[in-house]
């Protein structure tokens, strides 16, 4: 596993289980299948405990002048990428994250170029905090940077690398406040490294269902890379085709009763993880 972040220094409940060779047996299958579903389990499971999402958060305001924002970056990544747990004792300390600002800040800032319809942003980053997401420690860097031109910018176009040499499945999510107060959203990755957005007043904003759209279909991709996210499908599947009666599991009656369970599952599992 990967290095955790440390502020100091690291130092069947009834005990039955289903027949699954029993199940596909009655299910007009063979019971090898049975013994293959679970070999592929076993051999997935190194692989679904690593499954891990790799995104940062960007946020920008353009200014009159210029633009400000913040950058939240996961440790785990970055430790991947220029190597932080320096004494490889598997926790990342303050005190390493600390030594190494110099190092994150440019690594970070030669991977996104922000320019305006004036020419290219020179961007600086200011003094790193760690804060703690959902799904471990990211450190927040503050940016800074001057545009040329004296008018407020009508459009920004945001180039994003970060990552793309070790991880094509790492995402920004970039959050970009227009001069009206309106935000926009955008998801930058491999795909999609180079976008631009219009600032103007009369240029008409992706509306909510477009950004709905974009999350939506970054969701199902993301479901459809992961083993686990597939495993987990599965089990959830398994009962919308059989049900256990007399100590062993039988398909259901009927077709439509099982396409319509597979269906809602389905369907509340995308929507789910896409949203979350």
């Amino acid at each position: 596993g990967r290095p955790k972040f440390s502020c100091a220094p690291a130092g069947g409940r009834d005990g039955h289980r289903p027949d699954l060779g029993g199940a596909l047996e009655s299910m007009g299958g063979q019971r090898v299948l049975g013994w293959l579903f679970a070999g592929l389990i076993l051999a997935a499971m190194g692989s679904a405990w690593a499954h891990k999402p790799s995104d940062s958060y960007l946020t920008l305001k353009p200014a009159a002048q210029g633009v400000t924002g913040q950058w939240d970056i996961a440790l785990r990544d970055l430790d991947f990428a220029i190597g932080l747990d320096s004494d490889g004792d598997g926790q990342i300390t303050w005190g390493e994250v600390r030594s190494r600002h110099a190092e994150i800040a440019a690594y970070a800032l030669a991977r996104l170029k922000v320019r305006t319809d004036a020419g290219p942003c020179t961007l600086q980053a200011g003094a790193q905090q760690v804060d703690e997401h959902t799904d471990g420690a990211y450190t927040v860097i503050p940016l800074q940077g001057e545009c040329p031109g004296g008018a407020p910018a009508r459009q920004v176009t945001v180039e994003y690398t970060l990552f793309a040499d070790l991880d094509p499945a790492h995402r920004g999510l970039l959050n970009l406040a227009g001069p009206d107060g309106t935000a926009r959203t955008a998801v930058l990755g491999p795909e999609a490294a180079v976008q631009t957005f219009a600032l103007g007043a009369s240029e008409a904003a992706p509306g909510l269902w477009g950004q709905f759209v974009t999350y939506l279909r970054e969701g199902v991709w993301h479901i459809g890379i992961g083993i686990d996210h597939i495993l987990f499908l599965l089990s959830l599947l398994l009962p919308a085709v059989g049900t256990w009666q007399a100590g062993r599991w039988k398909p259901v009656e009927r077709l439509s009763q099982a396409g319509w369970d597979v269906l809602r599952v389905v369907t509340a599992f995308t929507l789910a993880h896409s949203i979350t």
